[in-house]
């Protein structure tokens, strides 16, 4: 009989839940990658879920749609931890394309109709809270698109503008260095 310490216990216990939660997202479909730690991209399978504004039922205040929108926000989050999103100290970009699927009844090309984006980048963001940042107030730059397609989903790129400018900062100094020594 082999004996596990408490540590070595904790530890298969924590793979064991890893195992169970990678194997969850392979199966939804979500995917995503890491560059260099600057930029993160992933894809969140499922149907947007938006999060609006809080209703007030018997003086208590609700989302109505409570239990669909925490578990598109945990999909965002174990999503974003998945793929290796390394949470940023200050600024970030996010950059999401969001993908509906088409009515039948619809004939346009474009999804002018619910789900307002300004409710489903609300939800995007919390669920990123805690992952990519530690407050929503540090994203100083936002770009979102509503689309049909086959699968539906969002689409988020995280940037940190820390790393990105101290990584372009490093390559200007190389080519700056390499324009100098060639210059002569």
């Amino acid at each position: 009989m082999k004996i596990v310490s408490t540590q070595q216990n904790k530890l298969l216990t924590v793979c064991a839940i890893l195992s169970i939660v990678m194997t969850h997202l392979a199966k939804r479909g979500n995917f995503g990658e890491a560059i260099t730690g600057i930029s993160t991209q992933f894809f969140v399978k499922g149907r947007p879920v938006p999060q609006g504004s809080l209703k007030f039922i018997n003086g208590h205040a609700i989302h109505m749609r409570a239990q669909d929108l925490a578990l598109w926000r945990a999909d965002i989050s174990n999503t974003a931890q998945f793929v290796g999103v390394e949470k940023a100290l200050e600024g970030v970009e996010v950059h999401l394309t969001f993908t509906l699927k088409k009515p039948k009844s619809v004939n346009r090309k474009e999804p002018f109709i619910r789900p307002d984006i300004d409710k489903l980048i609300r939800a995007v963001l919390d669920g990123l809270t805690g992952v990519a940042y530690d407050d929503d107030g540090q994203v100083v730059k936002i770009t979102a698109i509503k689309e049909y397609g086959e699968t539906e989903g969002v689409l988020i790129r995280v940037i940190d503008k820390v790393k990105l400018s101290r990584s372009l900062l490093s390559a200007e100094s190389v080519i700056d260095e390499h324009f100098n020594r060639y210059a002569d």
